[in-house]
């Protein structure tokens, strides 16, 4: 039995999704159903579930993108486990997308790279340990990670130890 795991966008017209749909609703909706889902054992989901994610890292370590990304979260089964109150900044932090001067100007939206506090180009480790324009939020982010690590932690560390201050309401990029 092969389990594979791939996103659909929903609502967009592929049959097998809609069919999907469309069986669930029946299901969910006819009481007189018996419940099947019982008969299958706790100990071969476990295992299923188990061989999807070790596949799901291999192809993660194989894949030539998310590069920044698999600096924050190099682990899957490390990223699976851990609930995060994502917010745009975030996401553009720790995928390197988005936000930056120096990424939009990398693709011709903005004329220059430079961060608008004007020392140095607006990059992800400027952001992060750099800019004066978030000092508040790095003097807070750096005071907690001084707490049980030295400063600066690796990106690793930062969504693995210190997720909480990293999180830290950061103005706008």
């Amino acid at each position: 039995m092969e389990i594979e795991f791939s996103w659909i966008k929903a609502h967009a017209g592929n049959f097998g999704n809609e069919l999907a749909d469309r069986l669930a609703k029946d299901a969910a909706s006819n009481k007189e159903l018996p419940v099947d889902f019982d008969r299958i054992p706790k100990t071969t989901l476990h295992s299923e579930l188990e061989e999807a994610i070790l596949k799901w890292q291999e192809e993660w370590e194989q894949c030539n993108k998310a590069a920044v990304t698999k600096q924050f979260f190099p682990n899957v089964r490390d990223r699976i486990h851990r609930i995060i109150k994502i917010n745009p900044n975030f996401t553009a932090l720790v995928t390197g997308l988005g936000k930056t001067k120096s990424y939009l100007h990398r693709f011709k939206i903005t004329e220059k790279a430079i961060c608008p506090c004007n020392m140095e180009d607006q990059t992800l480790d400027h952001i992060l340990y750099n800019c004066t324009h978030h000092n508040k939020q790095t003097d807070l982010f750096k005071q907690e990670i001084l707490k049980t690590e030295s400063w600066p932690a690796n990106n690793k560390e930062l969504t693995s130890k210190h997720l909480k201050p990293f999180l830290l309401p950061k103005q706008d990029l």
